[in-house]
């Protein structure tokens, strides 16, 4: 246990989807705090599973392949399936996704120093030449930045849709309740997506008034720019878009508050 508690009487709320929360769980709790788990995300697979997996059947045809996240990873093996495969160049963005795809057996070819989209293509589109084709794995709700750009710079990328993020249904009654209880000090968004979910419930349920003196951090700029065009004032969001770094500046925003 740490010695020092920052986070001592504060209840954090974590959006994370399943299995993918026990970093900043950790993290909150061997700083003091109470992590309160209400994941405002859950991944299936796409709708039209044989379209993906046709797409998946001509890697051959491209010479890099993106992930975009540590979900892209899981969902792109588990649809490759287990047969041995010669993959093209691999970029990733993330760290994490980077281990993620070691895990699999494979090392990235690119990762950039910065993890996000527009970052990623100012430095990836220097590797490609004209009719490079790269094949971009990601979610449904996916920005387009990343193949607009290579296409525009001459490359061609083709986009696949590889898993749907969705609103956990058994978590909208369980956010609900610690609102209107006023059990939440903080809440941290991992993505644009938690934001969205997070607001969609809010609305539904009239809670806006709730959340006015509630700190809230966010792991980057783009859930940043998605909260705040929705009217979420944004406490913390550290300059290195990790959940380390978010904790790390949470802690320093609540002693300075103090």
């Amino acid at each position: 246990m740490n010695p020092f508690q920052p986070l001592k009487d504060y209840q954090v709320l974590i959006t994370r989807g399943k299995g993918q929360a026990d970093g900043l769980k950790d993290s909150i709790e061997k700083n003091g705090g109470t992590p309160l788990l209400v994941p405002l995300l859950e991944f299936t697979l796409p709708d039209h599973v044989e379209d993906v997996q046709q797409r998946l059947d001509e890697l051959n045809t491209y010479d890099w392949i993106i992930l975009t996240s540590q979900n892209g990873v899981e969902f792109f093996f588990n649809l490759l399936g287990k047969k041995p495969v010669r993959l093209p160049k691999i970029a990733v963005i993330g760290s994490k996704t980077e281990v993620a795809l070691k895990r699999h057996g494979y090392k990235a070819d690119f990762v950039p120093t910065q993890f996000v989209a527009e970052g990623f293509v100012s430095e990836f589109i220097p590797l490609l030449e004209s009719g490079t084709r790269v094949l971009l794995a990601k979610g449904n709700l996916a920005r387009a930045v990343i193949a607009e750009t290579i296409n525009e710079a001459g490359a061609s990328c083709d986009e696949v849709i590889i898993y749907h993020t969705v609103l956990p249904g058994s978590s909208e009654k369980q956010l609900v309740q610690l609102i209107t209880n006023h059990e939440i000090d903080i809440i941290t968004f991992t993505s644009s997506s938690t934001v969205n979910h997070f607001l969609q419930i809010m609305e539904r349920h009239e809670l806006g008034t709730y959340i006015d003196r509630i700190i809230i951090a966010c792991i980057g700029p783009i859930a940043a720019k998605t909260a705040a065009k929705h009217g979420l004032s944004v406490d913390v969001c550290p300059a290195v878009y990790t959940t380390e770094a978010m904790v790390a500046d949470i802690i320093r925003f609540i002693s300075e508050k103090k």
